[in-house]
């Protein structure tokens, strides 16, 4: 097959490019033990990234030790249809070329052909998924590196049939169909993924392939510098940081009703309440469905009181449980217990010591919202109806983390939508902005694996409609939160279409959210606010190659941006801002700092090392020493995770080199005399 070269196709999008780069560089360190997953539907594209792959690490060994009788560093296998074991073919591979390597130059494998399996029948597709499932239990006994590629339809059935193997990945790498020019002329827009792509490769911080400029006459190998492109921080636990969701509303004032009325009464056995002895002579005793329930209200006293221990949660459960199993109550009283027991195994769901019961408490949480959900409660009581509907909302938002996930966010959807139909603006403006920011994070979740357009522009409407309906001034954090998440769902469209315009949007949403989340009031927030910030104006200052002057503007608001993320979060000082130098201990923040010191070092080089910008020889080095001062806090932030210490050490050679380029040997050793001692074994021998 032949192709051109990925770095200069310039009918390879921004995004794609960026992504291969990423995963030829995860590639060519050689490590061993490693598990790489490309996704890619296009088969012509993936055709093209898989050669240009074989082709370019090939040329790498040839002129190696690695290399002994001309075979590439990486070997490509189309998957055995008849036979569908990965494994076996590379240890078949691998018996026939036995005199061509050694156990330390084995190569690395990708693996093709793996959506012939759709036309296959369903028991060989079960098998390939169970020799998935013994490769994911067996990798740590591996001394070589392995790429599989595969349509997205196998992605996620690997995702949820064979979680050993998934979980068992180093790198995720996700391509993009090659998109049409836009309409307004935009070259190369960024295709985004549909995950956020820093968080989901532990190979990452991801890189972007930078053309040669004039002067420079590197040639792009494999050390040669690669932009990286700004690191998305905008997931936590799971769900993006800055599109945050509330938890379920745990309607704890529903014990304020009358006390439940029973129309039976139970005959009950000594055991069942045995202290009903020391009441008083003449008083009657409660029935077991009264004494269950008081026990469950005790409980939930506790929990309310912050005491929402494992053990506390489960009694409150199993007595709310037989309560309801041994007593008659109204429709809207039973409706509020199956609630408090929904929000219960909600929280059970998130207790540390529950992994392996997490998605049973889910699943037990949602048929309780289910069976609470009436229509007898829709009317008679559309508040606490549309409170449940939320809580559902959320149970099967966090559902799909685990399993099913389009459908479960589906399911999410629907419950938001059905909230927001029972809880108008005008009843509860807290609630009813907290639903839409709900609904709006999930169609943002949803977007990311399915129809990204229209349902970003369905979560930006949410967005704004939370916003429009929400009183600053009695909750301006929760305000400030959901201006954050509509900047982000801006930058998320931006990755699709009109990246000029909606980036625009997403740093006026940054801004305003800024406008609230103060450091000295929400430090946290404020923090990942500026580097999101700075990853807009990043993506913005790139979308501007022939405005030269706007896109150096750009790229030092980029850095201020960083700047404040990082000062706050308490890494480095902020030279002008006194609120910020005060606050010298780390604060946990819900983004990568190591990613924020190569985007802002990665920013630095730009303005140091592009013509265009015709910077002085002082302004320059001023930069080249800010970009050394990021890479390096990076490189000594990461000495125990070897695939991001090898990238940051990569950025860190090339600034000195730049120095080097800038002012020969004196520049060279004014770049080594800031570098820490014991980096300098590892970075002389590669100058």
């Amino acid at each position: 097959m032949i192709v051109t070269d990925i770095a200069s196709n310039q009918e390879i999008s921004s995004w794609n490019r960026q992504t291969y780069q990423r995963l030829k560089l995860a590639l060519s360190i050689g490590l061993r033990r490693q598990l790489f997953l490309a996704v890619c539907d296009d088969l012509n594209l993936r055709n093209q990234l898989a050669d240009q792959l074989y082709r370019e690490l090939g040329l790498c060994a040839a002129n190696g030790s690695r290399n002994h009788q001309g075979y590439p560093k990486l070997v490509s296998l189309n998957l055995n249809l008849s036979e569908p074991n990965p494994l076996a073919q590379i240890n078949q591979w691998l018996t026939d070329h036995q005199e061509s390597y050694t156990s330390e130059s084995i190569p690395g494998f990708q693996i093709l052909g793996i959506e012939n399996l759709t036309r296959q029948p369903a028991a060989l597709q079960r098998l390939f998924l169970r020799h998935l499932q013994a490769i994911g239990h067996n990798l740590s006994y591996w001394e070589l590196t392995f790429l599989l590629w595969l349509p997205r339809p196998w992605f996620y059935s690997i995702q949820q049939s064979v979680p050993e193997f998934w979980q068992q990945h180093t790198g995720f790498f996700e391509f993009e169909g090659e998109p049409t020019p836009l309409s307004q002329g935009v070259a190369d827009t960024p295709q985004a993924s549909y995950t956020l792509p820093p968080s989901t490769t532990v190979i990452d911080p991801g890189q972007e392939d930078v053309e040669t400029l004039p002067g420079q006459e590197e040639v792009l190998t494999v050390e040669s510098f690669n932009v990286e492109t700004p690191q998305d921080n905008f997931q936590p636990n799971n769900v993006p940081p800055t599109t945050e969701t509330e938890t379920p509303q745990d309607n704890f004032q529903l014990n304020n009703l009358p006390p439940a009325t029973e129309t039976e009464t139970e005959t009950e056995t000594p055991q069942d309440n045995c202290e009903l002895n020391h009441l008083p002579p003449g008083t009657q005793k409660p029935s077991t469905g009264q004494t269950y329930l008081e026990l469950g209200n005790h409980y939930r006293y506790l929990i309310e009181q912050g005491d929402a221990s494992e053990e506390n949660l489960v009694i409150a459960i199993q007595a709310y449980e037989q309560a309801l199993q041994w007593s008659k109550f109204k429709p809207i009283e039973e409706s509020a217990i199956l609630n408090d027991v929904g929000n219960f195994y909600w929280m059970l769901s998130r207790c540390p010591n529950n992994d392996n019961l997490m998605v049973s408490y889910l699943e037990q949480g949602i048929k309780c919202y289910q069976i609470a959900l009436t229509d007898f409660l829709a009317e008679q009581s559309p508040e606490i109806f549309s409170m449940i509907q939320n809580n559902l909302g959320t149970a099967y938002g966090e559902l799909g983390h685990y399993q099913d996930l389009a459908k479960n966010l589906e399911n999410s959807i629907r419950a938001y939508e059905e909230a927001l139909r029972y809880s108008g603006a005008d009843h509860d403006m807290v609630k009813y902005a907290s639903t839409q920011n709900n609904l709006g994070t999930a169609y943002w979740n949803l977007a990311q694996h399915q129809s990204p357009v229209p349902n970003l522009k369905k979560a930006i409407a949410a967005y704004q409609e939370a916003i429009c309906d929400h009183d600053t001034t009695a909750n301006p954090q929760n305000w400030a939160m959901i201006q954050n998440n509509l900047g982000t769902a801006y930058w998320s469209l931006a990755q699709h279409e009109q990246p000029t315009v909606w980036l625009k949007l997403g740093i006026f949403a940054y801004k305003d959210a800024l406008k609230y989340r103060k450091p000295e009031v929400d430090p946290a927030g404020y923090a990942a606010t500026q580097n999101n910030l700075g990853t807009a104006y990043w993506h913005l200052a790139d979308q501007l190659k022939e405005e030269y002057g706007a896109q150096a503007e750009y790229f030092k608001q980029c850095i201020r941006a960083y700047e404040n993320a990082l000062a706050i979060a308490g890494h480095q000082p902020h030279p002008s801002d006194q609120v910020l130098n005060q606050n010298r201990s780390p604060i946990p923040v819900n983004f990568d700092i190591i990613a924020t010191y190569n985007n802002l070092g990665l920013v630095h080089f730009q303005l140091a090392t592009q013509p265009q910008f015709s910077l002085t020889k002082g302004s320059k080095l001023t930069h080249l020493e800010a970009a050394l001062h990021q890479h390096v806090q990076a490189c000594m932030g990461t000495v125990d995770q070897p695939e991001t210490y090898q990238i940051s050490l990569n950025y860190l050679i090339h600034t000195i080199r730049a120095f080097s380029r800038e002012n020969g040997p004196a520049g060279q050793s004014l770049a080594l005399s800031k570098v820490p001692g014991q980096l300098l074994p590892e970075i002389l021998p590669r100058l």
